[in-house]
């Protein structure tokens, strides 16, 4: 369901079967669970969430999988980060920031309750093409949407886990990749941001991960090129040209190299299922 603003209503199904994975992100997605559990691989991190809890996801992350339970149930709603840029929020760049490293956040019967409202109204009022108030009241809606969201992301208490120095460096590459990889495909702008070298900063990878930092790079790059030729009509030559590489035939060698055929039968694999 879409609006000119740009709006979509999800439900299980919508979630569940809407995506075709490795799925690349383009808009913000909140998504509350009702009932049952989601287990989803996003950005390479796994994560499991119980009802009741909220899922945020934000344009350029890529999921991987999404499984549920038998009885899981959720609802959510899709927007532009323009239309939520436009509801012009007292929001904070900082806090801003906050939404995005934090993905998951528990609630309570009160909240999913809260949010299940506006889901109905925003719902309805969508239906109402003849309304002469539709945009307003949707806006207003999701303004009140974005508040209790950010309510219950600033009170979310944050799990401090006790990480040896190994495992520290490690999340630091890894975070590193995801950030730099397009740009960046060698080991040694990882190892000197790190100060280490690159024969042990592969060593440490290979000891708590079971890859390589190169494998840690190359899972990284042809991932983000895989959501790309599945979940967008990007050409080659466009993924070729955003993940840096200096011609189609180049970034079509490595992707054959690393995922066991090129690009385009990739593609066309996803055609026939």
């Amino acid at each position: 369901m879409m609006t000119d603003m740009e709006i979509e209503l999800l439900d299980n199904d919508s979630i569940l079967k809407g995506m075709r994975f490795p799925y690349k992100i383009s808009k913000v997605i909140q998504v509350i669970i009702a009932e049952g559990e989601m287990s989803c691989i996003v950005d390479f991190y796994s994560y499991t969430l119980k009802a009741p809890s909220m899922a945020m996801f934000f344009p350029g992350q890529v999921i991987e999988s999404i499984e549920a339970s038998c009885d899981f149930q959720c609802f959510g709603m899709v927007t532009s980060e323009e239309f939520a840029d436009s509801l012009n929020l007292p929001v904070s760049f900082q806090e801003k920031l906050s939404y995005k490293s934090n993905h998951f956040y528990s609630l309570n019967e009160e909240a999913v309750n809260a949010f299940m409202n506006c889901y109905t109204q925003v719902a309805s009022i969508m239906n109402r093409d003849d309304h002469p108030y539709r945009e307003e009241i949707i806006r207003h809606l999701f303004s009140a949407n974005y508040y209790g969201m950010g309510y219950y992301v600033h009170n979310a208490q944050q799990q401090k886990s006790v990480m040896t120095g190994i495992q520290k460096i490690c999340e630091r590459f890894i975070s590193l990749v995801a950030e730099h990889f397009k740009e960046h495909r060698d080991i040694g702008f990882y190892a000197d941001r790190l100060c280490i070298t690159n024969k042990y900063l592969s060593a440490l990878l290979k000891q708590e991960t079971g890859m390589t930092a190169l494998e840690w790079i190359e899972k990284h790059v042809v991932l983000y090129a895989k959501s790309c030729l599945s979940s967008t009509f990007m050409t080659i030559q466009e993924i070729s040209n955003e993940l840096d590489f200096p011609s189609q035939s180049v970034f079509g060698k490595y992707f054959k190299r690393v995922e066991g055929m090129s690009p385009k039968a990739y593609r066309q694999s996803l055609e026939i299922q």
